[in-house]
């Protein structure tokens, strides 16, 4: 029986097998902050978007270019050499101008930007407010200042402590640039109320019943009432009604989400008595509303 020879092979005929490449680190990396050119990896930020929505602050800052930007139903123009911020638990949808699109955007977590400072400090109190973002279009000089302040932050994003402190001086002038809100104690009752909101559609927890929240902040819900038509303009009934809404829209808009489930983490009953209630709050079917952003970019 003949045995069969094993090849052999000289050194440069060896077979060869490829590297494998070395791969970006997942979008689900992204902890704390991560900062990108606009004119390089715009695509990338619905993909943010959808990951880091309920948590982490939106950073833009245009240079050349803008577009119309939808945040919770209004509509803004943002022109180039401007800045805008956008706060987490956002509904955010844009449509670009034409032509070239240069600056920075990026994302930043709260305790990224809240380490070490005190609660008058930190990010929430500094932008304390109904509004969901800030804007402001730059003088020139304005412009160049948050231009040095913004390429900083892009070059030493991999040095948070860094980073960290030229975030802090690109947002330094946002406290002179808002519209001066209530600071009296009951606005810190409504900001709870807020804030507890959040928490139950977080949790999937049925976030529509106002009483259950008056009790848990100890006040009567007209009490409840009439700080937040003192803080906002707007009733508490109106402001919980406005949260859920912009919830269901940030999952249509910024998830792929099948409206069953998104039905589900909002804790309706089903399907049916979802789209009743949206189309009652938003004037049309969530698949229509979620139909109108299938191709933003």
């Amino acid at each position: 029986m003949e045995v069969q020879q094993l090849p052999t092979f000289n050194f440069n005929a060896y077979p060869q097998t490829t590297e494998p490449a070395i791969r970006e680190l997942p979008t689900e990396a992204l902890e704390q902050l991560v900062v990108y050119r606009r004119e390089e990896r715009f695509a990338t930020c619905r993909q943010h978007i959808e990951l880091h929505r309920r948590s982490f602050y939106k950073l833009s800052l245009f240079g050349e270019g803008g577009g119309t930007f939808t945040l919770n139903d209004e509509l803004i123009t943002v022109a180039p050499q401007s800045i805008l911020l956008v706060k987490p638990n956002t509904a955010l949808s844009w449509r670009l101008h034409e032509g070239s699109q240069t600056g920075l955007y990026g994302f930043f977590s709260p305790d990224f930007y809240n380490a070490g400072l005190l609660p008058a400090y930190q990010i929430e109190a500094m932008l304390a407010g109904g509004a969901p973002y800030v804007y402001h279009a730059c003088t020139p000089t304005e412009y160049a200042t948050l231009q040095l302040s913004g390429e900083q932050l892009f070059a030493q994003q991999q040095h948070l402590e860094k980073a960290r402190l030229y975030l802090r001086l690109l947002l330094t002038d946002i406290r002179d640039w808002q519209t001066p809100t209530a600071t009296a104690p009951a606005f810190s009752v409504v900001q709870q109320f807020l804030q507890l909101i959040e928490a139950r559609l977080a949790a999937h927890e049925s976030a529509l019943a106002l009483d259950a929240y008056a009790e848990v902040l100890c006040v009567d819900a007209k009490y409840l009432s009439a700080l937040c038509r003192k803080a906002t303009g707007r009733s508490a009934a109106r402001l919980l009604k406005e949260k859920v809404t912009t919830e269901a829209k940030v999952l249509l808009t910024g998830t792929q989400l099948p409206i069953s489930d998104i039905a589900y983490q909002l804790a309706f009953y089903d399907v049916a008595h979802f789209s009743r209630w949206f189309k009652q709050v938003a004037g049309q079917t969530p698949s229509a509303y979620r139909a109108q952003f299938t191709g933003y970019k």
